[in-house]
């Protein structure tokens, strides 16, 4: 559990550019250090680390050697400044689906869901309050609203406003937006990274699980069940997934060819299904 993840910074994804690109030149290197990036592009160190963690936790750099994932590499060659829909709901469900980032894990996927109005100061106050038992009084009383407030920043100042998940109110207080349809790649890597998360290797999922489930594409990206129904059975007729619904089984059947680089390759290569 990490409850300082973006040190009270929104991401900056023309930084983050940056950076990716700085990655991508080092070929395949196998860990680079964070002052090689301080020395060659001239961000404060301090910006560096705070960035290399989101990266981290948008899954775009494997944690502690800094080097591209498959995701990160496919996002620097195809879309470096984060204007595809569908690169911002998978940085979305990667970050949002993932209890180690408490605060913005948090943030998704129970204070989203709960009401419809926020200011930093009462979602701080009403739903950290467990954090005392993992950390200081100090600490959570100083680092706690800057987290929630730079979760709020994320999604009302950064791309990431792009997905329309939350609109600044006139106070300076937040509140939910309807967001923009989740696209069926993105929906389907979601699903792809859900089932190598929590069931590796597995060739099935319960519809209801990716509805429903914690962690699930349909939990983490607040979809209606129908709305993931429809999705799925779009995914269905264009010959990606199987759903099988027969007697008591009502399940998602997914090759063994489908993998999460296969459905970035149909997200950013020249032969996009959507």
């Amino acid at each position: 559990m990490k409850l300082q993840f973006t040190n009270g910074y929104r991401p900056h994804f023309d930084q983050i550019s940056r950076i990716l690109q700085f990655l991508e030149q080092q070929g395949n290197r196998k860990k680079i250090s964070k002052p090689e990036i301080v020395d060659s592009l001239g961000i404060p160190n301090k910006q560096v680390e705070n960035l290399t963690s989101m990266m981290t936790g948008f899954g775009l750099v494997h944690p502690r050697v800094t080097t591209l994932t498959p995701f990160g590499k496919s996002v620097i060659e195809s879309d470096p400044y984060f204007e595809k829909i569908d690169t911002l709901w998978i940085i979305h469900f990667i970050v949002s689906s993932n209890p180690e980032w408490v605060v913005w894990y948090r943030v998704v996927n129970t204070v989203l869901s709960s009401q419809d109005h926020y200011s930093v100061e009462q979602v701080s106050n009403r739903y950290f309050s467990d954090l005392a038992i993992h950390f200081s009084e100090r600490t959570v009383s100083e680092k706690l609203p800057k987290e929630v407030g730079a979760v709020f920043a994320a999604y009302s100042r950064s791309e990431l406003s792009h997905l329309g998940i939350l609109e600044v109110e006139g106070n300076g207080n937040f509140k939910k937006s309807n967001p923009v349809e989740v696209p069926d790649l993105a929906f389907l890597f979601c699903l792809i990274y859900y089932r190598d998360e929590y069931s590796p290797g597995s060739s099935a999922i319960n519809t209801e699980d990716a509805c429903l489930a914690e962690y699930s594409p349909g939990k983490v990206l607040n979809l209606p069940e129908y709305q993931v129904r429809i999705i799925l059975g779009n995914l269905h007729n264009a010959g990606l997934v199987r759903l099988e619904k027969l007697a008591n089984l009502d399940q998602v059947r997914l090759s063994d060819a489908l993998t999460q680089e296969f459905v970035l390759e149909r997200i950013y290569g020249e032969n996009n299904a959507n």
